[in-house]
């Protein structure tokens, strides 16, 4: 008998299964599809290496001010898409190297509990194996949905894992059903590789979360606009028709027919929990109920990552495996605390959000006061010819302690973690401010942020 299960091998699954490693405990792993699960080998890590390669394309436009003449480039996206491969392979190889170093075993299949100590893995072939183990822990991940009509096929109509896995030659034009996070992730980096791309929006705005304001999404939607992205807010898609290997699309906005070669959809994801025989509780949208320590309602099966109802995110996946895994081995168990999720998007800008934003500390009735600070004037900023963006921190008004920040501009997915620190510190603006920062470094930004309140205004009204 294991002293663990783990079922998906996923951000969750592998974070839980090195966390177990370190503790001394002897564990078997059940996954259905390849090591790493969605993250590393259909979302995360492949979208950050083509936006990477997005980002490149735009900055070629400034290689000239370094002295460097580039007179003419091509761009091919199945070598992307080849790179893409390459990196993702290494990476999941690394993972079942550790695996093999530390003779863990992998049962390849789809597990499913069957008692509150033994899992079910039926393989390809039809086979079955059951194992047996004190403690299990659900790590099984999600799938994205459909809507209305928008059926996947895998050709034409496209969900973000049939994107990742089957586009090696990008279409001419491509319609995005869905201005969230992988919408506007995707949306750009097409439009750089030279797609006509359209995106749809139920919402007034893209990129509608509550973790970004309202600031950082006008900010983006203009400059998706300057690139030549079309954006339909406000509107859904009413019609649909393959023929003659196109789409055409009837937007709810408009009274013209759209043709597109591909259609994308990015509207969502629902959780894998079709996963026992014992039942498990689940919520009204199928979520595995779990209690502030991860544990379902069976005593000894845990949950963590996308099958509970807790931010669909990779790094709270890894999160809450770590605390799963502490609470299965010691006495001392520990909760699970969201209060503070590092969130980041990778647009033609990135946006990094950490803490509360202008918006939601209103909702909650606290008074604030914002500290502002605009890419351009940074020098190391100038210097990568990275100007556009800037940085806003939210500070309660009378305390002045820093309540949340929004970084939209170079790097903002690291430098949030800085303000991540101070948040958890309870920092206040005049102690942000008094913080040596290297010069120059981007860093910077969040001393001349704070200037106005620490310090005093150098232009009164």
């Amino acid at each position: 008998m294991f002293d663990l299960i783990i079922i998906g091998a996923g951000p969750g699954g592998f974070e839980a299964a090195i966390t177990a490693l370190r503790k001394g405990l002897n564990i078997a792993i059940v996954e259905k599809d390849k090591l790493g699960g969605n993250c590393l080998n259909r979302a995360c890590v492949p979208t950050k290496y083509f936006w990477i390669g997005a980002h490149t394309i735009e900055k070629l436009k400034v290689f000239n001010e370094y002295g460097i003449d580039i007179k003419d480039f091509s761009l091919d996206y199945s070598k992307a898409w080849e790179g893409k491969e390459k990196a993702i392979s290494f990476l999941r190889k690394s993972v079942s190297q550790l695996f093999k170093t530390k003779k863990v075993p992998v049962f390849k299949g789809i597990g499913k509990i069957i008692d509150k100590n033994k899992v079910k893995v039926l393989t390809e072939d039809g086979s079955e194996k059951i194992i047996e183990g004190k403690y299990i822990l659900i790590a099984t991940g999600s799938k994205p949905i459909a809507i209305g009509n928008l059926i996947p096929d895998g050709e034409y109509i496209l969900t973000t894992e049939d994107y990742m896995d089957k586009l090696k030659k990008l279409p001419e034009s491509i319609l995005i059903v869905g201005g969230g996070v992988a919408g506007c992730e995707l949306g750009y980096i097409m439009n750089r590789y030279g797609v006509d791309v359209h995106i749809v929006e139920l919402k007034n705005r893209i990129l509608p979360l509550p973790f970004i304001s309202e600031e950082a999404a006008k900010l983006i939607m203009r400059k998706f606009k300057q690139l030549g992205i079309k954006l339909h807010l406000e509107t859904t898609v009413e019609k649909l028709e393959i023929k003659n290997n196109k789409v055409f699309v009837k937007l709810s906005s408009s009274d013209e027919i759209m043709t597109v070669d591909k259609v994308l959809l990015s509207v969502g994801r629902k959780p894998n929990t079709d996963i026992d025989e014992i039942g498990l509780e689940k919520d009204e949208k199928g979520f595995i109920k779990t209690n502030e320590y991860l544990q379902t309602s069976v005593e000894n099966i845990y949950a963590c990552g996308d099958v509970v109802n807790s931010p669909m995110l990779a790094h709270v996946a890894m999160y809450e495996a770590k605390v799963a895994v502490h609470n299965i081995v010691e006495k001392n168990k520990k909760k699970v605390d969201y209060s503070l999720i590092p969130s980041a998007v990778f647009t033609v800008l990135e946006i990094g959000q950490i803490g509360l934003t202008e918006e939601q500390a209103k909702e909650k009735g606290i008074e604030t006061i914002t500290g502002y600070f605009p890419f351009m004037y940074n020098d190391k900023a100038v210097d990568e010819h990275e100007k556009e963006g800037f940085v806003r921190l939210i500070f309660e008004k009378n305390s002045k302690k820093l309540l949340g920040a929004t970084i939209v501009g170079a790097s903002a997915s690291e430098l949030l973690h800085i303000m991540e620190i101070a948040i958890k510190k309870e920092m206040t603006a005049e102690e942000i401010h008094e913080f040596v920062y290297f010069h120059p470094s981007l860093s910077e930004i969040f001393a001349y942020a704070t200037y106005d309140i620490a310090v005093g205004s150098l232009f009164r009204k």
